[in-house]
């Protein structure tokens, strides 16, 4: 599939660079002689910190969370589900529109502790959103009455795939992580209409870039 090409292009750039980056630390902490980095495990939650923020915002108001499970092997499976009514001011001239709906993401991390304070890490995602948009727009004219044309579709659905490189800090609290993360995201498949197309998908983006970057910024609780 062409579109796997860039995914598996990318997923070696990035391991290659979070390797060479580990291996590094590892070497200056085995000349320096330092404590042995120890790796928890358990099972943890998240919330999406900078997701909450735009509640507040006219254009957009998300909700996102995670749970999963670090295993002392450094895998750690993750299923992320959230919510998101967007409000793009410039989707169309002279017109509104509005999509909302869930999403989910099923995914793996591999993590590279730098020490016992300090982790990177990097990712795959595949997501799913169900939602549904409407909208309208007018048509102006100096001689007929203006014309309102309204639209919009219910129980569409879109996949896709997410490359994810990101970093988190133990905070002083025990148990208790802030971090961030820089993904990729790769559209795998959606529902299209004519003659207005949908222009947002929650959990992904904007439907005409076939790639979109995203920053989540997130606290985590290690049980």
């Amino acid at each position: 599939m062409p579109l796997l090409r860039p995914i598996f292009s990318l997923i070696a750039v990035v391991l290659l660079f979070s390797l060479t980056s580990y291996g590094q630390v590892d070497s200056v902490t085995t000349a320096a002689d330092t404590s042995r980095i120890e790796m928890a495990s358990g099972l943890f939650i998240s919330v999406d910190y900078g997701k909450l923020a735009t509640i507040a915002s006219e254009f957009e108001s998300k909700l996102e969370a995670s749970i999963g499970f670090q295993l002392s092997n450094r895998i750690s499976p993750i299923l992320q589900a959230g919510y998101a009514v967007l409000n793009p001011a410039n989707a169309f001239e002279n017109g509104i529109y509005e999509s909302s709906g869930y999403y989910v993401k099923l995914g793996v991390n591999y993590l590279m502790p730098l020490d016992n304070t300090n982790t990177i890490y990097a990712g795959l995602r595949y997501g799913f959103s169900s939602f549904e948009d409407e909208g309208s727009y007018q048509i102006a004219s100096d001689i007929f009455d203006t014309y309102t044309v309204n639209f919009g579709e219910k129980d569409q659905t879109a996949t896709w795939f997410e490359l994810v490189m990101g970093s988190e800090k133990k905070l002083r609290m025990e148990n208790l992580y802030l971090g961030g993360q820089l993904s990729m995201r790769f559209i795998n498949t959606r529902d299209k209409f004519s003659p207005v197309d949908s222009y947002a998908i929650p959990g992904y983006g904007r439907t005409f870039d076939e790639s979109i970057p995203a920053v989540n910024l997130y606290i985590k609780y290690l049980f």
